[in-house]
């Protein structure tokens, strides 16, 4: 599948050289370094694929990888690389110089984690009730799933009301 992305800085005078890129290039973790830029970005800056693919060689399972999409935007992944949640990186780590490597990821996964954390309020049931179809078949679906009931939906609480006023669905 994928690699995760991880931007390799130049050393600083804070970390040596040989702490430059924790995550080894080879294996389970494998990265793509997108550029060597001498900032003040933190050192292993990166958004993890999903599914995740772990230490072990296990990948989460496509029905569970909307779950790795909350976590990492909330609480991040330390043992991924990812040690700031996505939704505390400031607007300068996934636009302008490193927008590349990182906007597209960054804004997918914020619209998959604040669907679940704002649209439905972290309700899992009525979030499954909603797009349970879709979270089955794996995170690209129900991204899609989601900015097409966000076009049919937009207001703030509209989508989880609408789809709690359906019929109960017997195969959620």
């Amino acid at each position: 599948m994928g690699n995760l992305i991880v931007m390799a800085l130049a050393p600083s005078p804070m970390h040596s050289a040989s702490s430059q890129c924790m995550l080894p290039l080879v294996g389970p973790h494998r990265a793509i370094i997108v550029g060597t830029h001498k900032s003040n970005l933190p050192l292993g800056l990166l958004i993890p694929n999903v599914p995740v693919l772990h230490a072990d060689g296990a990948r989460t399972p496509k029905s569970d990888s909307w779950r790795d999409i909350v976590c990492h935007w909330t609480e991040g992944e330390p043992q991924l690389g990812l040690h700031t949640p996505l939704k505390d990186w400031p607007h300068h780590y996934y636009n302008g110089r490193y927008g590349r490597a990182f906007n597209m990821k960054h804004y997918q996964q914020r619209v998959v984690a604040t669907e679940f954390l704002d649209e439905f309020q972290g309700d899992e049931v009525a979030f499954l009730k909603a797009y349970g179809g879709a979270t089955r078949e794996g995170h690209t679906k129900l991204l899609k799933a989601i900015l097409a009931a966000c076009r049919q939906h937009h207001r703030d609480g509209e989508r989880c009301s609408h789809f709690a006023s359906m019929q109960p669905n017997s195969s959620t």
